[in-house]
């Protein structure tokens, strides 16, 4: 049997050109496929189909598409994170305050496919036939580094719900699905690109929350499932990563039926890093894995198992679907977007939103230009109003504050990988501000408020131009976002 089989390497969007023959190297040594990561969509779209051209077998074109397309390759629409999709259709949902939900879900699932067909489209047209989503994880701790706003929510039932929905459209539309990071990654403090977090939770616990949506899944037939690299000792007391965990997998293939392909999650990330990464590879295929995601270094993984005369059992082939030689129609889906994003804004706080005199604060996790579409947008609508940024390293300016202003405090802190959460410093400015702030807005992960004891909150999930736009027109209209 060829290693190269059961492999899915990286693949560099924007190199995709100057590096050809090496990814057509390995295509014709019999790679499974790749992950895609960046470049333009043209580009990559041709690169693909020579690569599937010369491939014995269809290759699996694979990406990390939680937010479509736009969120890896140039070209592409960026569509909000799931949390901001879920508060979007849900009506009266919050991922901080559940109470007041009676209204319960909105009917707008038409909104909610539309959405998860443009995924499908996109992905299509640029080659891409495996989308790594949905997000299976239950987001029930606020201190979460990693997962956060990439959750639907922070209960079975929303995350069942959406996810279950994003299995069905994709699929219907012939993409693969990929439910993650089982047994679920959602009851954690640590980022598992860092290091290996442990899900201290008991077994029964366990399969009333985290394994509802991987079980609701399986049963909607979701084709792919990807293992978190987590230590989950309730299911295999030794605290092996799941990775490698024969318990784990036995779970997820026996007890919870699943007859798809079982993927892992990328080779590279610290929480593997006690272990040698090829040696991890065969433990984790002798395990039941059927494909290695993203080996550091794609020949010498496989000359590893040519050494260790490693015979596995043939890997089922997926129906992959072929080139989608038209040209869709993309313009709708930016619109449909921002959409999304003006409906996902949500608020916790004063009935009356509209300022006398605001004064605004932008704290910038990232030396970045953020937050430059919100500033324009207020003083579109307050001339005078005052202005400061602040970035980490810098002081909290309260002596610049006026006494007398409706302060506005707008977050910029975005859930990235290896980044291990919100930094220390951004917690401190947080707090610093409390007390004089009139309103918090968040643009990004909306926990770093979850300790804020007065005040007005609006969150909106991400920095997007049009989220930010939709968070001005609340503060100057009185129209109040969805508590």
């Amino acid at each position: 049997m060829n290693p190269y089989s059961r492999l899915v390497p990286r693949l560099n969007g924007a190199e995709i050109e100057d590096r050809f023959d090496y990814y057509l190297g390995l295509a014709r040594k019999g790679v499974a496929g790749f992950i895609v990561f960046g470049g333009e969509i043209e580009t990559v779209r041709e690169g693909i189909k020579k690569l599937q051209r010369a491939s014995a077998n269809p290759l699996i074109i694979a990406s990390d598409l939680e937010q479509g397309l736009g969120q890896q390759i140039h070209g592409g629409t960026i569509f909000p994170p799931a949390m901001a999709i879920a508060s979007a259709i849900a009506s009266q949902y919050h991922p901080l305050d559940k109470e007041g939900s009676e209204g319960g879900w909105s009917s707008n699932l038409n909104l909610l496919r539309r959405t998860f067909d443009a995924f499908a489209v996109e992905a299509r047209y640029a080659g891409i036939n495996t989308i790594f989503a949905p997000v299976l994880d239950i987001n029930t701790n606020p201190d979460n580094p990693i997962i956060a706003t990439r959750a639907f929510g922070e209960d079975p039932e929303t995350v069942s719900l959406f996810g279950c929905e994003m299995v069905r459209v994709l699929q219907e539309n012939g993409i693969i699905a990929c439910g993650k990071h089982f047994p679920g990654h959602g009851d954690t403090e640590i980022d598992s690109h860092m290091t290996l977090p442990v899900v201290r939770k008991e077994l029964s616990s366990l399969e009333n929350v985290e394994l509802v949506p991987f079980r609701d899944a399986i049963r909607e037939g979701v084709k792919m499932i990807m293992l978190g690299h987590l230590s989950v000792p309730a299911i295999d007391p030794s605290g092996e990563p799941a990775t490698i965990s024969p318990r784990i997998i036995s779970c997820l293939r026996s007890e919870m039926e699943f007859k798809g392909t079982v993927i892992s999650d990328a080779m590279n990330m610290g929480a593997l890093a006690g272990y040698d990464e090829d040696k991890a590879s065969l433990m984790a295929l002798d395990a039941g894995v059927d494909i290695i995601l993203h080996p550091s270094d794609p020949d010498r993984t496989a000359s590893y198992l040519l050494r260790k005369k490693w015979e596995p059992g043939p890997l089922k082939r997926f129906v992959l679907p072929g080139e989608q030689e038209d040209s869709p129609d993309f313009s709708g889906h930016q619109r449909l977007s921002d959409e999304l994003a003006r409906m996902a804004v949500t608020f916790k706080g004063k009935e009356d939103m509209r300022l006398s005199k605001p004064f605004l604060i932008v704290l910038k996790e990232d030396k970045e230009g953020k937050g430059s579409f919100f500033v324009s947008a207020m003083r579109q609508r307050y001339s005078d109003i005052g202005h400061v940024e602040i970035a980490p390293g810098d002081n909290i300016p309260l002596s610049q504050i006026p006494g007398d202003c409706d302060l506005l405090v707008a977050i910029f802190s975005k859930i990235r990988a290896w980044k291990g959460g919100p930094s220390a410093w951004l917690l401190s400015a947080v707090e610093a501000l409390d007390k004089p702030t009139t309103t918090f807005i968040s643009f990004g992960n909306p926990y770093v408020l979850r300790r804020i004891s007065r005040g007005s909150r609006i969150f909106a999930y991400w920095d997007a131009r049009s989220a930010q736009e939709a968070v001005a027109e609340i503060l100057t209209s009185n129209k109040r976002g969805k508590r």
